[in-house]
């Protein structure tokens, strides 16, 4: 495909966050077109198809990727969710709090390879008592030197073993 090739994407975005992509897109010459709703989807988001040159609606998409941040898997039972994207963390980085820590995942090409990893994990981590070591390994195992791993062991608190 060339550049000026015309083509869409679809992307789902947050309510709170249409103006922003319709601006984003607007700056770049990108068409917006929102999807109706069907009924299934949560109302906090909005299906839009983006169309325009393979260029510029890349980097739509990539921005619009990178604004919504990192993944947050967290495995303890207490979690008020277990998987999310946030802001709060780096794009490309992948956090993972088990019940004896965290693991910290940071892909060396997000570009290519964020969505392989999260995706990868969440199948690697589907039984959610992992430990750290656990989850290191594994990650280590499948993603080799495509990843980064970091490691925080929660302190021990009085009388747990």
């Amino acid at each position: 495909m060339t550049e000026s090739e015309q083509t869409q994407h679809v992307v789902i975005v947050d309510l709170d966050q249409l103006p922003d992509a319709r601006a984003l897109a607007n700056a770049h010459g990108v068409e917006v077109e929102q999807v109706p709703r069907l009924g299934i989807e949560p109302v906090a988001t909005v299906t839009l198809v983006l169309m325009g040159t393979a260029a510029a609606v890349g980097t739509v998409v990539h921005v619009l990727e990178q604004r919504r941040g990192g993944q947050v898997i967290d495995l303890r039972p207490e979690a008020p969710k277990a998987f999310y994207r946030t802001p709060d963390v780096v794009y490309g980085t992948v956090v993972i709090v088990s019940k004896d820590g965290t693991v910290t995942v940071e892909v060396k090409e997000p570009d290519g390879m964020f969505g392989k990893v999260v995706s990868g994990l969440s199948e690697l981590l589907a039984g959610g008592d992992e430990s750290v070591a656990q989850i290191t390994q594994a990650v280590t195992t499948k993603f080799g030197s495509d990843v980064e791993v970091d490691t925080v062991r929660s302190p021990r608190r009085g009388g747990e073993s």
